[in-house]
């Protein structure tokens, strides 16, 4: 009886990649990277005597929910739902009138399935506006569901 044994082959010295793999791996890292290079640059129009801070920015554009924060009042869309003194404010006022417009955008949401709800805000604040007063307009905000927010500033050149 003979026994008859099977070669194996010799390694090679070329070795193969896997390319499914690394591909997927790739394709993950490039939706990542674009999903988190997202904001951008705006065009508003702002009420008279604001000035907005500078600062430098990224190009693009973005809609979102606009809060406009000035010495003398807070403005929704540009309407006006808190008087602002001594950079104080009535935050029930502010509230009501976020969630009013939250109520608006549940409403809109539920009558078209193609429109979703937007937690985006953009806030363009005064420059001599204090960082407390910011924090409380953002906390109002928060509070209405709106937590996805934006600074406005000027763009440096």
């Amino acid at each position: 009886m003979k026994k008859s044994f099977v070669k194996a082959k010799p390694p090679s010295d070329q070795m193969m990649i896997q390319i499914t793999s690394l591909a997927d791996i790739f394709m993950i890292l490039l939706v990542f990277l674009l999903k988190s290079y997202g904001s951008g640059l705006i065009e508003l129009t702002t009420s008279k005597g604001l000035n907005i801070p500078q600062a430098a920015v990224e190009t693009g554009s973005a809609d979102a929910l606009k809060l406009e924060v000035s010495e003398q009042a807070i403005l929704l869309e540009g309407k006006p739902v808190a008087e602002m003194k001594d950079f104080q404010f009535d935050s029930k006022s502010l509230s009501g009138a976020l969630a009013g417009e939250r109520k608006r955008q549940i409403i809109l949401a539920k009558s078209d399935p193609n429109i979703k709800l937007d937690p985006r805000v953009i806030m363009i604040a005064d420059r001599k506006i204090p960082y407390s007063t910011i924090k409380s307009v953002l906390a109002s905000a928060a509070s209405n569901g709106y937590t996805d927010f934006k600074l406005a500033v000027v763009q440096t050149n």
